[in-house]
């Protein structure tokens, strides 16, 4: 069979994308040679040096080519080439500008090219910076690259039947990942269109929480490289204070990337928090913890050499963790557990690789150099400040601990199904209750113990002569404590006593980290940001309590419920807004005001009025939370709330259910085969009466309502709000008012029915206030459309004065109209159009006057024919010449036909559809929560900061 030479085809970022995976590969794996050699031969100075050498080289020549990947990507998809699978799996011709970055790392291939770009970045760095540590270092990241290209190399090979795959390329062709008849036709891709991004992630926070997390994420590989390079150099004290500056830093980074995380769970999703315990938020924050705790042994171990081995499991662990993260998100272990789980790409087999690799390699090195670690004799005094970082530290572990083992129940269950298939598994039935049991100890744990080990910091110096001062700060920090706990229980309700200890717990860590901050940080700087860190975890504690444990949930409104579903949380919690019909919620009127449609997002617009207790208004504003449909408009796919801030409390508004037609095109479809419709014909101006029954509860017994219609309007171009013309478009539109006998209001109506392409597309009313519903009826068409094949026109060039005879009519080009504003044609923005105003007579009487319209429309020109029944008289403006100021018309003429007898269709039992139902959450004091958060992670970079500092002072100094 002859290959298919494939029309419109862009290659060349194939070419280029996969030449440089190659390059980006096996650079890394010469570059992770080179360095290691490098090391190992190390005491000689030429011919490590030149290994070395080799290995930097590699490196530069492997981050240039991890650049030109992402590049080559970028570019095929800011030109939307729909050939290449990653393009048309994550693009789409409507996705803004601005989603593009979200774009890239929405698949697997672009978030492992995205932690490559940083841990290029990085290396870039410690190439610099890392000194006599630079080999070992770079050894661990150029392997941990060489692993992470091979995720993306896309090569496969086989031995007899088996199938090897390294890899999964994001250079592929959309015809080579699979078989479809388009892909026999040579243009196949004028026919393509891309899938677009998941609405979830078209949110601000997507374009910047994904890089940042990914650089916390790739900078944990730093602390952990340090400590592969002092094990492997024994140099068990040297690393420690370059393993710490990057600790400090990662830690700070990783952080801001979870706590943005959790802004945009907080704005874009609708389950009411920040923090679900979610796996994968799970396995994000462990890393994190485990990290903290070894900035902690990392300080204790530089102060007083305790704690080596424990921060070289802490830092290597960190790693590890961050691995095994990734092979939980990326292998579909999680299924359907996680909202941010990746999906399957058949990588499992390579990411247990990459995890057991590095779990091993650990372990191996600390147990090859275990002996040689040095662990004083003399254990440090319970009253040291050193001794409580270190059990803060293995607090932080033991929370690590707990959440890596309930996370990890999937990997149990798939592990244990495999030796037994009939296990069932065992699955936390609700992950919040079991986290939060056990993770407010942790909370109160940590809280104490930073005020605690601040105070023992006066045991440094000569005690007997500040134990006056010790109990005074130490006794005014237990009161301050007591009198801000007793304040903010006139605030919020504490609940349990679990929840008043660790409200004592947070104002203790902020009060004795304020007072320690006050005391010391003029002598020593670095006082300021682990102070501000430790502030920040006490407004943390108190703020998860004020926002987590206080929230409430202000839409009660149980009786407006009833029906609507069958969820009895979702009745009591959910009220239903109906359009311009005011609600109360507690203090809080609401006015459902209307909506709109862009694109594929829908934002419904809801007035607030709080008022007092005298029914007084003391503040109105408004919330627009808005969703998402799919690209079918087949269902929802996403809800976004909208939130009202104020400085000590949020009011968060979340769509929860939508009338089924409003959900999804299909239901609407569904919805309108069901409706019984009955066809009134009505001429302009004349008003009709009709009836129609209304079965009740009783058996056999029906109410009569009688019902009145006029119709107001009629125009042979259509109108309507939701009509948007396109070229080449047939339609009509009429006014009508509706009223029934029980509504004292007259309800006026605009429909409207088009014929684009030969398919119909009615444009229908509404009526909710007596749950009416209006268009016109198909029929219309057999009353206006004359098919200009069945006409004999006549082709006429006349220029404005003249007349022309037609039959036994006289007509005459008066003039030309711009822009022209008649009832068969209704301009679009851009137009160009000009119409003959055509005068007609009979026996020297006017009888008609004809508008024919030539438009320019999207640099593409067509008409709109103007007729006149009676006469059976139509006329098309076909060409206009500027320099003659010449018109060609057609004409033609008919049998003349009557005045137009409107078919309005009008079904009476139609639901209501202008109602939503929203719920309302109160988060009182959740700025306590971002304040804090920030702070924790500000004072950790400024900690960083501050010791680069004064190591670049020392440096001078000396």
């Amino acid at each position: 069979m002859q290959e298919i030479q494939y029309i419109g085809e862009h290659l060349g970022p194939r070419y280029v994308g996969h030449l440089a995976l190659l390059i980006a590969f096996f650079a890394a794996f010469l570059s992770t040679v080179s360095y290691f050699i490098g090391t190992r031969f190390r005491d000689e100075r030429l011919y490590g040096g030149k290994w070395a050498r080799l290995g930097q080289l590699s490196f530069l020549v492997h981050g240039a080519a991890v650049f030109t990947v992402i590049g080559t990507i970028f570019y095929a998809m800011l030109n939307q080439y729909y050939e290449y699978n990653y393009v048309s799996s994550h693009v789409s011709g409507d996705l803004q500008q601005r989603y593009i970055f979200s774009a890239f790392w929405e698949g697997q291939e672009g978030s492992f090219l995205l932690w490559m770009f940083w841990h290029v970045i990085l290396g870039y760095v410690l190439m610099v910076t890392a000194r006599k540590f630079e080999r070992p270092v770079m050894t661990v990241i150029a392997s941990v690259q060489l692993v992470l290209a091979s995720m993306i190399l896309g090569v496969h090979f086989g031995f007899g039947d088996y199938l090897v795959k390294i890899g999964s390329s994001p250079m592929l062709l959309l015809r080579e990942t699979i078989a479809a008849p388009i892909f026999q036709q040579a243009d196949y891709v004028s026919l393509l269109k891309g899938s677009g991004l998941n609405p979830s992630l078209q949110n601000y926070w997507m374009t910047i929480h994904p890089p940042t997390l990914f650089l916390g994420f790739a900078s944990t590989i730093v602390p952990f490289s340090f400590a592969i390079a002092g094990l492997w150099l024994k140099d068990h004290k040297g690393w420690l204070r370059p393993a710490l500056n990057w600790a400090l830093f990662s830690g700070g980074i990783l952080g801001i990337g979870i706590l943005m995380g959790a802004a945009w769970a907080y704005e874009a999703l609708n389950f009411g928090g920040y923090w679900a315990w979610d796996p994968v938020e799970n396995t994000s924050l462990v890393p994190w913890l485990l990290l903290i705790a070894g900035i902690h042994t990392n300080l204790i171990a530089r102060a007083t050499g305790q704690g080596i081995r424990a921060t070289y499991m802490f830092y290597l662990g960190t790693f590890v963790m961050i691995i095994y993260s990734t092979f939980l998100t990326r292998s579909g272990v999680l299924g359907d557990t996680s909202v941010h789980a990746f999906t399957e790409m058949g990588l499992e087999a390579q990411l247990l690789f990459f995890l057991l690799f590095y779990v091993f390699l650990s372990i191996g090195m600390m147990a090859y150099r275990w002996a040689s670690v040095p662990a004083p004799e003399k254990e440090e005094s319970v009253s040291s400040r050193e001794f409580w970082m270190f059990v803060g530290s293995l607090v932080l572990f033991m929370s690590a601990a707990l959440m890596t083992g309930a996370t990890s129940l999937p990997v149990y269950n798939e592990i244990r199904q495999y030796f037994d298939p009939v296990f069932d598994g065992i699955v936390l039935t609700d992950p919040e209750e079991h986290h939060n049991r056990f993770q407010i100890w942790i909370g109160i744990f940590i809280g104490i113990i930073s005020g605690v080990a601040h105070f023992l910091r006066w045991r440094e110096r000569d005690f007997s002569k500040h134990y006056k001062s010790f109990l005074l700060h130490t006794g005014g920090a237990v009161a301050g404590t007591v009198l801000m706990g007793w304040l903010t229980l006139q605030w919020i309700d504490a609940g349990p006593w679990q929840y008043k200890a660790m409200l004592f717990s947070g104002w203790f860590a902020v009060i004795t980290n304020l007072d320690y901050l006050i005391q010391f940080a003029r002598k020593d700087t670095k006082v300021f940001g682990s102070s501000l860190s430790h502030i920040g975890f006490g407004l943390m504690l108190l703020g998860i309590l004020a926002s987590g444990a206080n929230k409430r949930i202000i839409s009660n409104n149980q009786f407006l419920m009833e029906g609507l579903s069958a969820d009895d949380e979702l009745k009591r919690t959910t009220i239903i807004l109906i359009e311009d019909e005011p609600m109360v919620m507690e203090n809080y009127e609401l006015t459902l005001r209307g909506d709109t449609i862009d694109g594929y997002n829908r934002t419904y617009f809801v007035d607030y009025r709080k008022m007092d207790a005298a029914g007084r208004v003391i503040e109105e504003f408004q919330l627009e939370p808005n969703l998402l449909y799919d690209k079918k408009f087949e269902n929802i796919a996403i809800t976004n709330p909208s939130t009202k801030r104020y400085w000590d409390k949020d009011i968060f508004t979340v769509i929860m259910s939508l009338p089924a037609e409003e959900q999804s095109i299909k239901e609407k479809e569904a919805k309108e085969d069901s409706l019984q419709y009955n066809v009134y014909n009505l001429a302009v101006g004349e008003n009709l009466v009709f009836k129609d029954t209304l079965e009740i509860r009783q058996p056999d017994t029906f109410m009569v309502r009688p019902f009145e219609m006029e119709l107001t309007n009629f125009s042979r171009s259509p109108r309507h709000p939701d009509y948007v013309a396109e070229a080449g478009d047939i339609g009509v539109s009429a006014s009508v008012n509706v009223s029934r006998y029980d509504a004292d209001t007259t309800f006026p109506a605009q429909v409207a029915l088009v014929l684009r392409e030969g398919l119909l597309y009615h444009y229908p009313a509404q009526i909710n206030e007596i749950s009416t519903r209006v268009k016109i009826d198909e029929s219309i068409f057999s009353q206006l459309l004359v098919p200009e094949d069945s006409l004999n026109y006549q082709e006429i060039k006349v220029k404005p004065g003249e007349q022309f005879k037609f039959g036994d009519l006289d007509v005459t080009l008066r003039r030309f109209q711009p822009q022209p504003k008649v009832d068969h044609y209704q301009s679009v923005e851009g137009d160009i159009a000009v119409s003959a105003v055509l005068d007609v007579t009979q026996n020297g009487e006017p009888v008609a006057e004809l508008q024919p319209v030539f438009i320019i429309r999207d640099n593409s020109p067509s008409r709109v024919r103007d007729e006149n029944r009676k006469l059976g008289l139509y006329a098309n403006l076909v060409n206009l010449d500027p320099q003659t100021s010449e018109a060609t018309l057609l004409v033609a003429q008919s049998e003349a036909r009557g005045e137009i007898s409107v078919p309005i269709a009008v079904a009476t039992k139609s639901d209501r559809s202008d109602w939503l139902a929203l719920q309302a959450i109160e988060f009182p004091g959740i700025n306590l929560f971002w304040i804090g958060t920030i702070a924790m992670m500000l004072g950790l970079l400024i900690n960083m900061v501050l010791r680069i500092r004064e190591k670049r002072r020392r440096a001078t100094a000396a």
